[in-house]
């Protein structure tokens, strides 16, 4: 019976709550900070409209261009200086959302032209600069009554993150308590069996690149933790690093139990990205495209990537951007039933791995 019912529930406690969210309690819903980036009317409409919302805090706005030719500052908005110092001031201040105002001028002669085209009879189609929306699978989105094409952006903002948030602290805290006997064993087992500590601790990066420390049953004979610059993966089954019950457990995937406990601490969720060591997403982030849009949301315990085979070690480039693919894929996506399906594919890989197939 729950079996059946729970997906149903979920789904229907998913749109209650967006709607009660919405409409009710607006002021539970978290302030992001947002900058603008170039002035223009558009820039001056969207800044009115997002002064007016409870959903956003707009901290200033870049413009390349001098302030007597684009009509003084923007609504009174602090200047924060030249288009391409954004990216370091947002990584600087921890600024989530970025709104990019395109200039006027291309704009303006366009719309000279359709008011002159439309004293034809002709039929007319403005295509616009296509490179963004096709290079970052853009989608047209309204904020605040404002058309904008969204280029990345979190699903779990709002009342969705409320949901899934309770749904993690809900999961973890059955899991943990109804495998509490199963983790004490293999506590047991990992002391009496090699000299160290029982959990493994290492930095890992987390919603909105923040860092955290992320545990696991320690596997590998040797000390508490890997924080480095650099970082050495397990490459192979009979790695002698690798403690005899660590094999059986890395096998299982119990190795990473223990990272309930970040779930349960909203560190990670049950769902999303793998986290990766502080040394390879210093790496990653300059290799692969758009790899730092995986922070868009919380690391999980298994994710889009892993159930398609993608799990385990990443030395090859190849293998990491096809990763970050699905892990964007399931950014983009993600609704309650795809994390449903993801924890049910993850059970059956586990089971499999388990009878040796």
């Amino acid at each position: 019976a729950w079996f059946v019912s729970m997906p149903l529930v979920r789904l229907l406690a998913h749109k209650i709550a967006t709607a009660m969210a919405t409409k009710f309690v607006p002021q539970l819903v978290h302030r992001r900070t947002a900058v603008v980036v170039f002035v223009n009317d558009s820039a001056r409409g969207l800044v009115r409209n997002l002064r007016a919302s409870p959903s956003y805090e707009l901290v200033g706005f870049f413009e390349d261009r001098d302030m007597d030719r684009i009509g003084g500052p923007l609504e009174s908005l602090s200047y924060l200086g030249k288009a391409h110092s954004v990216s370091q001031y947002v990584r600087d201040h921890d600024v989530e959302v970025v709104f990019i105002v395109l200039p006027d001028d291309g704009g303006r002669r366009a719309v000279n032209l359709l008011d002159e085209l439309s004293d034809t009879p002709a039929s007319v189609y403005y295509v616009p600069d296509f490179l963004v929306i096709n290079l970052f699978e853009a989608q047209v989105r309204e904020v605040e009554g404002v058309t904008v094409l969204e280029v990345a952006e979190t699903p779990f903002y709002g009342a969705d993150g409320v949901l899934k948030q309770a749904f993690d602290f809900a999961f973890s805290i059955v899991v943990l308590v109804g495998l509490a006997p199963l983790l004490l064993v293999i506590a047991l087992i990992i002391k009496l069996t090699s000299p160290g500590p029982i959990l493994f601790q290492q930095k890992r990066y987390g919603l909105n690149g923040q860092r955290f420390m992320a545990y696991k049953f320690r596997s590998m004979y040797g000390g508490t933790s890997q924080q480095g610059a650099e970082f050495q993966q397990t490459s192979r089954r009979d790695d002698p690093r690798v403690t005899p019950i660590g094999r059986l457990i890395r096998r299982m995937s119990m190795d990473e139990l223990p990272q309930l406990i970040n779930v349960l601490r909203g560190e990670m969720s049950v769902v999303g990205p793998r986290p990766h060591a502080v040394a390879h997403n210093e790496y990653y982030r300059k290799a692969v495209k758009r790899y730092m849009v995986r922070h868009k949301v919380k690391p999980g315990l298994t994710g889009w990537a892993q159930v398609h085979g993608l799990r385990g070690e990443t030395a090859q480039l190849d293998r990491m951007e096809e990763r970050i693919r699905y892990d964007l894929d399931y950014i983009k996506n993600w609704s309650p039933m795809l994390d449903l399906k993801i924890v049910f594919m993850t059970l059956m890989m586990i089971f499999r791995r388990r009878d040796g197939s």
